[in-house]
């Protein structure tokens, strides 16, 4: 394994670390959806469970086919990346650090609806009437993750300067 791919799965261990513990301070000290007003009609800290995967899609899926089939996702998309951070000839340092984001987000969702059925959302915003679903970190590195990947593609460069 070269220093790149050790980077990659170190990255991915600390995003996992840093989810599992915002979780974890988040359900042993406010209640179930309690929330904490912290930027007045703009940003709450709530606590929440999501059976579901974005935005509660799923959730109404009967629990044993539900958690199978996140957990099966999730597990796949883990693997991969961490295939991709291993053996992908792509050593680029952005591509390396994206997929980590995304690694380490769905491994921190992955373990919780492995041992709990559901994921602890806990980042709630507002915008005036307008309401983003509460999410965490997890779904913060993953969606980073996702966009850098998506600008890496795009305006990837060969050795001469040519976009690919």
């Amino acid at each position: 394994m070269d220093t790149k791919a050790i980077k990659g799965v170190s990255l991915i261990l600390l995003f996992f670390i840093a989810d599992y513990f915002t979780k974890l301070y988040i359900s042993h000290h406010l209640t179930l959806n309690g929330s904490i007003e912290v930027i007045k009609g703009f940003f709450n800290i709530v606590h929440l469970e999501n059976k579901g995967i974005a935005f509660g899609l799923l959730a109404d899926l009967p629990e044993n086919l539900r958690r199978i089939a996140l957990c099966t996702i999730s597990g796949v998309v883990f693997f991969v990346v961490l295939w991709l951070i291993v053996f992908s000839k792509d050593r680029n340092g952005i591509y390396i650090f994206a997929l980590s984001l995304l690694g380490g987000g769905d491994l921190g969702n992955l373990y919780d609806r492995v041992f709990k059925g559901y994921v602890v959302d806990f980042l709630d915003f507002h915008i005036k009437q307008y309401h983003y679903p509460a999410f965490n970190l997890a779904d913060s590195f993953i969606t980073i993750g996702i966009t850098l990947l998506f600008f890496y593609a795009f305006f990837k460069r060969d050795g001469r300067g040519e976009r690919i």
